[in-house]
């Protein structure tokens, strides 16, 4: 997790697990937070995070034994058998002792846990097959490193009280849906998401008896026999893609507004290549672009795409830096599903902050997240039905100052409302600290 808006990828995305950190800790300063997930290491006061913020795996951190980094380094190096070597379940194995004698400590002092939910492997530490409990997985390295220690720190907390102490999950990507198997206790509460939809998850029960009729269990699982659960993983729309746009966060002081109609292109955008494999082909990114943005006349057209796409030598990626100047420069702009799905990002709404007036896809946020609270006028207007109805709009609103103005005055109302509201903190916070 980079720490810095320097370190972020121009994919976008990284700065948000930074900027629930900020906004949960000014919001209770009584209250210490914990990066526990590997980071870039810097000191949080060093990065603009508040004093009552902790980085484990900062060179500064001068709790439990030191820092972590340090610790993992000087045991990895004793072992003499695990860096630079391919990880077999034994070495892997090892790995995970090293990394819960550095962290189980503090897993079990936490009083609380938020986790943002990326990627991860269907198992993470080796555990028994599901086809031949005799035998062991053999996880991806990267996982064995990053994300096992993760899972079993949250087992360890949880075994403690497990109907009680739950662990508060985020998910910016649906891509990330909940598959470790090597989670031991299934979710009573949904995940805070931008898309609300069920899956299944199954949990090995690492030799743990305890009947699943204990503590209403079998209303959240079902045993399904080889010392294993299954559950229902449920994601609830919580309007999370707007938390990296807060004042005071790395991406949100980048932040203006501007209704200057006559100093504007009319259309720009920024749009970066996704996953194709598996998805329909009217809603491959490649496609989209071909036939609703290429045909347009484009002031600015920026972001990353591989050199297989055949479009990385005309469309290049912004440094973060140009992202609002770049909006400022054009009227309108669009946004579209990324790899294929129907979930809501934070681009609309940066668009709305903006002062720029900015069109959906008819398969972007098919639930209707975003607009659902929104002025019926806006909801007309922003959804198009098709690349004409695109240009028409685009055209007409070139010809229309005042229809422009109206537009971008509500998409900002509805900006400043939804910053207002915060759903996904009060979730958050509902969570954890209840009616208090």
């Amino acid at each position: 997790m980079p720490l810095t808006l320097e370190k972020c990828g121009n994919l976008g995305g990284d700065v948000e697990m930074v900027a629930v950190v900020k906004e949960m800790a000014l919001r209770h300063p009584d209250n210490a937070y914990i990066l526990i997930g590997r980071n870039s290491g810097e000191n949080p006061q060093d990065v603009g995070l508040p004093e009552n913020v902790h980085n484990p795996w900062s060179r500064d951190y001068p709790y439990a034994g030191g820092p972590w980094k340090s610790q993992l380094d000087a045991a990895i190096a004793a072992d003499g058998d695990i860096k630079g070597q391919t990880l077999t379940p034994t070495r892997q194995l090892r790995l995970a002792k090293i990394f819960d004698d550095i962290t189980f400590r503090t897993f079990g002092s936490l009083d609380a846990m938020v986790m943002w939910v990326g990627q991860h492997g269907t198992s993470n530490t080796p555990i028994p097959k599901v086809s031949d409990p005799s035998e062991l997985t053999k996880p991806q390295d990267w996982c064995a490193w990053y994300s096992g220690f993760m899972l079993r720190g949250i087992n360890h907390w949880r075994d403690a009280d497990p109907y009680n102490r739950e662990e508060i999950c985020l998910n910016a990507d649906a891509r990330n849906r909940h598959k470790m198997r090597d989670m031991k206790w299934p979710l009573r509460h949904p995940i805070l998401a931008q898309y609300r939809d069920v899956k299944p998850l199954k949990h090995c029960r690492y030799g743990d008896k305890t009947p699943i009729s204990v503590n209403d269990w079998d209303h959240w699982a079902v045993d399904i026999g080889q010392n294993t659960w299954q559950s229902n993983v449920h994601d609830t729309y919580a309007r999370l893609e707007i938390n990296g746009l807060r004042p005071g966060t790395p991406f949100g002081d980048l932040i203006s507004y501007n209704n200057d109609f006559h100093a504007r292109a009319d259309f720009g955008m920024f749009i970066n290549e996704a996953r194709a494999i598996g998805i329909r082909p009217e809603l491959q990114r490649k496609n989209i672009l071909t036939q609703w943005v290429l045909p347009l006349q484009r002031h600015f057209l920026h972001g990353t795409w591989s050199k297989e796409s055949g479009f990385s030598d005309r469309i290049t990626p912004a440094p973060w830096s140009e992202y609002y100047p770049k909006l400022h420069s054009v009227r309108c702009t669009f946004t579209t599903p990324s790899s294929g799905s129907g979930w809501a990002t934070a681009k609309p709404w940066e668009a709305f902050a903006a002062g720029t007036v900015c069109f959906f896809h008819p398969e972007y946020d098919t639930q209707n997240n975003i607009l659902r609270d929104a002025p019926e006028a806006l909801q007309f207007w922003l959804r198009v039905r098709s690349p004409d109805e695109l240009r028409v709009r685009i055209d007409l609103l070139r010809e229309n100052p005042e229809k422009w103005y109206e537009l971008i005055t509500m998409q900002r109302a509805h900006f400043d409302k939804a910053l207002e509201e915060l759903t996904y903190m009060k979730m958050i916070e509902e969570r954890i600290y209840g009616d208090a």
